[in-house]
């Protein structure tokens, strides 16, 4: 075999590769429709210092209640913000997903929770 066959050979085996490889492939099903949710109660209070109280519900079963506070620090000489609140949802399965937390200078905690939502992250 000389090396014009061999360079023939060669560039026929590629082309047939690397059409092969460009093939798109689409989706079977179509895309389903986004529900849109809507916002039932949207409430949200601060104040020049950066508390603040958050409280919203979607007609889809999520929800949220949120409260930041300023409390002084371990030093005594600033301020943090502590957070503490609530969200729900409605997990795929059909279940009502609640947890309860706080958030502050340990960290975020989970407080209260239901349908086997971990304690601890």
């Amino acid at each position: 075999m000389n090396t014009t066959t061999i360079l023939v050979l060669a560039v026929f085996v590629f082309s047939q590769w690397s059409t092969a490889a460009v093939v798109p492939t689409y989706p079977t099903e179509k895309p389903k429709t986004p529900v849109i949710a809507q916002l039932l109660r949207n409430d949200y209070i601060y104040d020049n210092y950066g508390q603040f109280s958050l409280n919203y519900q979607v007609d889809d079963g999520t929800s949220q209640t949120r409260e930041g506070t300023l409390v002084l620090n371990d030093e005594g000489d600033d301020y943090v913000l502590i957070q503490k609140g609530s969200y729900s949802y409605i997990s795929p399965e059909g279940i009502n997903i609640t947890v309860t937390y706080t958030a502050d200078k340990d960290g975020f905690k989970i407080v209260e929770s239901t349908n086997d939502v971990p304690a601890r992250v």
